[in-house]
């Protein structure tokens, strides 16, 4: 955006300058309302550049910035689903181990209380 002002900025300047010197090359007079009026006309033609080609890349920035939204909302739904993935293992895991844990200790519970009868 900031391309397209310096650009247009520019480009007023070497009109104008373009103006004052075809001016005093014809011979005529330095005028300035010729300057003035021509100086008005350069700054509507500047400013419709402005409207059609900034809207332009607004809308182009607007479309980069969707496509790079849904790019990231996908990657954020790849990591979301690794995440659950991960999430369902480690709960997995943990119940098999707590399960295990569990029938471990109610053996070992039996095996103490029939060491005890016996002895």
């Amino acid at each position: 955006m900031k391309k397209i002002i310096r650009m247009l900025c520019l480009l007023a300047i070497l009109c104008v300058a373009g103006l004052v010197l075809t001016q005093m090359r014809d011979g005529e007079k330095f005028v300035a309302e010729g300057i003035e009026s021509g100086a008005e006309e350069l700054a509507d033609q500047v400013k419709d550049m402005y409207e059609e080609y900034g809207s332009a890349a607004v809308a182009q920035a607007d479309e980069k910035l969707s496509d790079v939204v849904g790019q990231a909302d996908e990657k954020l739904g790849e990591v979301v689903e690794q995440a659950d993935e991960a999430i369902g293992e480690a709960v997995e895991s943990a119940v098999e181990g707590a399960k295990e844990g569990f029938l471990e200790s109610i053996k070992e519970s039996i095996g103490s209380f029939f060491r005890d009868i016996t002895s």
